[in-house]
């Protein structure tokens, strides 16, 4: 049996590819991929901006369902939320398998994107059997070492998609706040001011995730005005366009809001070296800054010191998702369904990667994806 995938076979080089459907090994497993999210760590890698080894699958947000796996596959394949995989289980997947041997893991074993050893489908690439290691294919294969997450039963397939970035974003609040066991619960408040620059897929998530967490004021900062008022649905209080703001008017509208006091947090996800300095310029004494959006070297940010010692901020650097336990958890968010997050998602086929990686025409969609059957 035949099985197509979306290869990468150099820069800005993709392909329709046929590949022979692999039989898992007594230590893996084989899944069917129903849905796959388009990151813009993907974009990266077909661009050659990122390390990557060519060929290469590209994609790593996936529903997907089991098909096939090895009999021992129990012992080498670790199931998250459940004592055994079986055929049909709906699944995700942690895109990532650790070393745990690593000072990393063996010390931070639940920051596993610290991982100094990692495998990802961009580190195997897509030259040998059995081939299927990114989720742009109609399978995707499991080595020993990889985490599976069974996905909650009233969770939509589509929203599905959005665990992977949602993860992203929850980790990041779960640095500020702690507040894995304490989001459902009543009691629980975030006082602070929340500011967002960039309400893209990662921003309009925190965006979520905060309102979510108990924030009683979130500001949302972005270009577009779609997005702006989308970031209203998912919980923002008050938005503001840069196209229509200087940096010296958007401190005074945030001062103003705050009772000239600042922002608590500042979180910087659009990937704009300027907007850290102007991000500090928001908090107020003790404030934080988290930055999430410089996954790639975009240049320089000229801080003062001195204002970071005089007002004590703190400023922490995130870069992805922590741990397949996050990623759980994520879903379970989803899972409650009191946000619109169907209005996030655009789906396309595969055989539409054209027009989305390279003619970017994904509609405005704030988290485009393949839809793969």
């Amino acid at each position: 049996m035949e099985v197509l995938a979306l290869q990468c076979t150099g820069i800005n080089q993709l392909k329709l590819t046929k590949f022979e459907k692999p039989e898992p090994r007594h230590d893996s497993a084989l899944l069917k991929i129903k849905l796959s999210g388009i990151c813009g760590t993907d974009i990266h890698g077909i661009e050659g901006k990122r390390s990557v080894k060519f060929p290469f699958i590209p994609g790593h947000e996936i529903v997907a369902f089991v098909d096939s796996f090895g009999k021992d596959a129990d012992k080498f394949i670790k199931i998250i939320n459940g004592p055994e995989i079986k055929i049909g289980d709906r699944v995700t997947i942690n895109p990532r398998i650790v070393c745990g041997r690593c000072y990393y893991c063996t010390n931070f074993p639940m920051n596993q994107e610290m991982c100094i050893n990692s495998i990802t489908a961009t580190s195997i690439g897509s030259s040998n059997y059995p081939y299927l290691f990114g989720g742009w294919a109609e399978y995707i294969y499991l080595l020993p070492g990889s985490e599976i997450i069974k996905l909650p039963e009233n969770l939509p397939d589509k929203n599905a998609t959005l665990i992977e970035p949602y993860t992203c974003a929850v980790g990041c609040i779960d640095r500020y706040s702690h507040i894995h066991n304490r989001i459902a619960g009543d009691a629980f408040e975030i006082n602070d001011t929340v500011v967002i620059y960039g309400v893209g897929a990662i921003g309009m998530l925190m965006v979520a995730g905060f309102y979510l967490a108990g924030a009683k004021n979130i500001i949302a900062i972005d270009t577009i005005k779609e997005k702006l008022v989308l970031a209203k649905e998912f919980g923002a209080n008050h938005t503001i366009n840069v196209s229509d703001t200087n940096a010296n008017e958007r401190i005074k509208i945030i001062k103003e809001l705050t009772e000239n006091l600042g922002a608590g947090v500042v979180i910087e996800s659009c990937g704009i070296p300027e907007m850290i300095n102007e991000g500090i310029s928001l908090l107020k004494r003790r404030g934080i800054l988290f930055e999430i959006g410089h996954l790639l070297d975009a240049g320089q940010s000229r801080i003062n010191p001195y204002v970071l010692c005089r007002n004590e901020i703190q400023i922490l650097g995130h870069y992805a998702y922590p741990s397949s336990q996050s990623m759980l958890f994520a879903a379970k968010l989803l899972e409650r369904g009191e946000l619109p997050y169907e209005k996030l998602l655009k789906f396309f086929r595969l055989d539409q990667y054209k027009e989305v990686i390279f003619d970017k025409k994904t509609e405005n969609a704030i988290k485009p994806a393949f839809l793969i059957y």
